[in-house]
């Protein structure tokens, strides 16, 4: 247990080293280049710090508690706010995956979209997983879209977003790049705007 307490820590430290190595850093796919700064994110480096711990002690709270649970549930988390998706196989699972959330420090809410499922198709997983790719690959080649507002994650073909959007048509406009994305069912979004929007 020591050992992936450590790991947490150093996957910490690395996101942090991260987050400011990468304030000069432009992200480049294919002959589309973006220049993305952390500078510009809407998150203060507080907030992306405390979100970042948030995640990993929720993760490591899942792997002491449940195996299932921790396989099984994917966490982003965005100014405190935690969004709970994947698939477990009982209400219990899913129940307990909230209550373990809620007891992580700086937690403001706790969003439970965790889907209640018996079979575990691989295939399903590749699906969303490609699902994900694009969406976030086309957030980031978009030049009136901060990406880095925001974290995507798919479950059965429906997206999921959590993040902050500098205006309505911004939130507007990643919704529907993902709902455009091909297998794309359903787009849920957690959305906040920020506090300097109309």
């Amino acid at each position: 247990m020591i050992l992936i307490k450590q790991k947490y820590l150093i996957l910490i430290f690395f996101l942090v080293s991260s987050f400011f190595l990468s304030s000069c850093a432009k992200v480049v796919t294919g002959t589309a280049a973006k220049v993305v700064t952390v500078t510009k994110e809407e998150r203060s480096i507080g907030e992306f710090v405390d979100d970042a711990i948030i995640k990993a002690v929720i993760k490591n709270s899942y792997f002491d508690q449940s195996e299932d649970i921790f396989f099984n549930v994917d966490v982003e988390v965005s100014q405190g706010r935690v969004l709970l998706t994947g698939t477990v196989k009982t209400i219990n699972l899913k129940i307990e995956a909230t209550r373990i959330a809620w007891g992580a420090k700086g937690v403001k809410t706790v969003i439970n979209e965790i889907q209640i499922s018996n079979s575990d198709n691989i295939l399903n997983f590749a699906d969303d997983l490609i699902i994900s790719t694009k969406v976030s690959g086309k957030l980031i080649l978009d030049e009136e879209v901060n990406s880095l507002n925001y974290n995507v994650e798919t479950v059965n073909q429906v997206v999921y977003i959590i993040g902050i959007a500098r205006s309505v048509d911004e939130k507007n406009k990643v919704t529907d790049i993902a709902s455009e994305v091909f297998g794309v069912k359903e787009v849920i979004d957690y959305i906040t705007l920020t506090d300097n929007t109309d």
